[in-house]
């Protein structure tokens, strides 16, 4: 294929980053955004497949342009959940010129961190003729930096407990106490909770403590463990009662049901309850929910 490095159809041929920053995080989430514009010569003839064909391209190892894939993903679409890299500064704006037309790319990363990477930009006038910023009449394009994705240790994590409410029925003892788990400080925010276990909303935990001690009352113990992701939700249906939680913005919630008298679980039971806590800008935190005193506690440890 002819690589054309000529003004004959294209006048301009920009590539600009209009996020705020080259920079982001290495977490296959976080993007930058590349914006292409193209300003063709007055009267010039041009397609809507050809303005389809617009992509992004890499220079491989080989002096080959390649279409981004693998370790750098594009898309046409924003994932709004996360943000831009904070860095200082506006985003820059353009200016298109006459005959001028933009599409907007958004570009993630696994590359490890540190990696570097020049893009351009390409488009098909035919099937035997290509257009590429890199050549000398348009020389256009960004480059991306790919940063190691943020990890957090517990101390970076608020996990709290109050009692949420009691009350008797049949002759059972029925206790209610609420954990929410968030990030500390204003800085990160928790945007979305992701189960690699059991599910939000199912009990992942129970056990029953027969009483035979030597103070026993005869009246057997348990302990049940429900978690429940990031979201609105306030209202919880449980076992003989329906919670409502003043609940942090960006939280999960934790809620350890307890049992005194002859009501109990079903039996003992233990399953994973592991959760990837995904940041504002895409990084995934991993923790894995453990018990405490056969499971009147709720407590979690961080997981790589």
């Amino acid at each position: 294929m002819n690589i054309a490095n000529d003004t004959r159809w294209l006048t301009a041929f920009n590539v600009n980053l209009t996020s705020n920053s080259r920079k982001l995080y290495a977490n296959g989430r976080q993007q930058v955004e590349i914006s292409v514009s193209v300003t063709f010569r007055s009267r010039a003839i041009f397609t809507k497949e050809q303005l389809d064909n617009i992509r992004l391209v890499i220079l491989d190892d080989n002096g080959a342009y390649q279409e981004l894939s693998g370790e750098l993903n594009v898309s046409t679409e924003r994932d709004t959940r996360f943000h831009y890299y904070a860095d200082t500064g506006a985003p820059p704006a353009p200016l298109l010129q006459p005959y001028s037309i933009r599409r907007r790319f958004y570009v993630s990363s696994t590359r490890p961190g540190g990696s570097l990477d020049r893009i351009y930009a390409a488009i098909n006038k035919d099937r035997d003729t290509l257009y590429v910023s890199h050549t000398s009449v348009f020389n256009s394009s960004v480059e991306v930096e790919s940063l190691t994705p943020l990890r957090l240790t517990r101390d970076d994590i608020e996990f709290s407990r109050e009692d949420n409410h009691h009350q008797v029925v049949n002759a059972t003892d029925w206790d209610y106490d609420v954990y929410q788990l968030s990030f500390k400080g204003r800085n990160l925010k928790m945007v979305q909770s992701v189960s690699y276990g059991t599910g939000s909303g199912y009990l992942y935990y129970s056990n029953v403590i027969e009483d035979y001690g030597y103070f026993a009352d005869g009246e057997p113990r348990s302990n049940m463990h429900i978690a429940y992701a990031v979201g609105p939700q306030t209202k919880f249906r449980l076992p003989r009662s329906i919670l409502s939680v003043r609940r942090r913005p960006a939280s999960m919630v934790f809620i350890r049901i307890a049992t005194h008298g002859p009501v109990t679980v079903s039996g003992d039971s233990r399953s994973l309850s592991q959760w990837g806590l995904i940041d504002q800008y895409g990084n995934e935190h991993m923790i894995e929910m453990t018990q405490e005193d056969n499971g009147n506690l709720i407590d979690f440890v961080m997981k790589q």
